[in-house]
């Protein structure tokens, strides 16, 4: 029977769509990332601090996190729908969920975001957003069973009560997120955000907090004769589909490709490409050549001569290091010690599984603990699907680089 691992962070919405928003935090990084599937819609609206606590400075970071949110978002009107709200003394109608059914249009509307200033009722505004925004003029589809979804960002106290408009918001349905900035009181964001706390809710530093993003990233995948031609089509097709989502660049998101059979083979290292598109291009054309499956062998070779200063590696400078192993059968050799030796190096390590793929295998190669880190599809036509937007530290360590993966069905 197959087995499933599923993250933490991640909620089954009403009917038979899901949709998934992961958001954690540490005591430097924040960890956004929103995955939907092909099928999939939701109505998310942010409600933003904008109160002179903020200042101008912190205010344009949260328009630069805004916009690489939206960025990973399939925006449309029978999609997924963003409208933001903005509050200090009083909430501002930014725009609502009808207004924007475009990527482009909505990015312009944040650019154009103004930075309100004043003092912090939180409470007043999160009744706005019930009576404004998640109503059928405002654009709103709960009728329609489609997702309904807050994320409040503040920094501060709220002056007003926020316990009862927040527990109103929640009994109309929808799910409310709550991220606190610096001082921000926790009391008040448990009283705002669903429950439990661990997945609702997280705290940072820093406003600056919101937009660091860095990591380097290797694909290592299975190219043995046992995946065929039009299977490893789809895997091309999974893996262009992830690196879509990220933010690359030499500053930000590295990504490296190793191919293996009986001999790994790295195609692309953390230094070959800086423009997100020709890589998006080469991933398409990956050569597929077959053979047998020694995924222990790869390993240290992705250690060895991936993960390294010259194949530009950036982990002298605290750059979290994550490697996805994508594999559809038994390894012919052992995957024990190379994994653990990855694994020590301060690489975390996610596998994907397919078909036959060896379950405890697949477990001695993740980190730990494997609901997180391991995930097992019946098919390559399951790999689709199967989402990943964003990379940023998590919560589970101060060291720690979090990859939300989802397995949607």
């Amino acid at each position: 029977m197959e087995r499933r691992f599923q993250p933490q962070g991640s909620w089954p919405s009403r009917g038979t769509d899901r949709f998934f928003l992961v958001v954690s935090g540490s005591d430097t990084y924040l960890f956004f990332s929103a995955e939907c599937a092909v099928a999939t819609v939701a109505d998310i609206v942010f409600l933003v601090d904008g109160s002179s606590s903020i200042g101008i400075d912190s205010f344009e970071e949260v328009r630069l996190f805004l916009r690489e949110v939206v960025s990973g978002l399939d925006i449309g009107p029978d999609k997924v729908r963003v409208g933001l709200a903005q509050y200090s003394d009083e909430p501002y109608q930014e725009f609502l969920l009808k207004d924007h059914f475009d990527a482009s249009s909505l990015l312009a509307a944040i650019e154009r975001l103004p930075y309100r200033t004043g003092q912090t009722e939180t409470g007043k505004a999160i009744s706005f957003l019930l009576s404004q925004y998640f109503t059928e003029e405002g654009g709103s589809r709960a009728r329609q069973r489609v997702p309904q979804i807050a994320v409040v960002i503040t920094d501060g106290d709220s002056s007003d009560d926020v316990e009862e408009p927040a527990q109103q918001l929640r009994e109309q349905g929808v799910i409310v997120f709550g991220i606190g900035v610096g001082q921000a009181n926790l009391g008040e964001l448990q009283l705002i955000a669903n429950r439990p706390a661990q997945r609702f809710l997280f705290t940072i530093d820093n406003y600056q907090a919101l937009q660091m993003l860095t990591s380097n990233i290797v694909f290592i995948i299975d190219q043995s004769g046992s995946i065929g031609t039009a299977n490893f089509q789809l895997v091309r097709m999974f893996v262009h589909s992830i690196v879509s989502g990220l933010d690359v660049g030499q500053n930000r998101v590295r990504v490296g490709v190793v191919l293996y059979n009986d001999k790994p083979e790295a195609l692309v290292y953390l230094n070959t490409f800086r423009n997100k598109q020709n890589l998006l291009n080469f991933i398409q054309i990956l050569p597929y050549v077959g053979g047998g499956t020694k995924t222990g062998a790869a390993l240290n070779f992705t250690l060895q001569s991936v993960f390294t200063k010259e194949s530009g590696s950036r982990t002298n400078t605290g750059v979290q290091q994550v490697a996805v192993v994508i594999t559809d059968g038994e390894s012919q050799d052992r995957v024990h010690e190379a994994a653990a030796s990855l694994r020590r190096s301060g690489v975390i390590v996610y596998s994907v599984g397919v078909d036959k793929a060896n379950e405890t295998e697949l477990i001695q190669i993740a980190s730990h603990p494997p609901n997180e880190h391991v995930f097992i599809v019946k098919s390559f036509a399951e790999l689709t699907p199967l989402k990943v937007n964003s990379w940023r530290r998590s919560q589970e360590t101060q060291k720690g680089c979090s990859l939300s993966m989802t397995l949607m069905p």
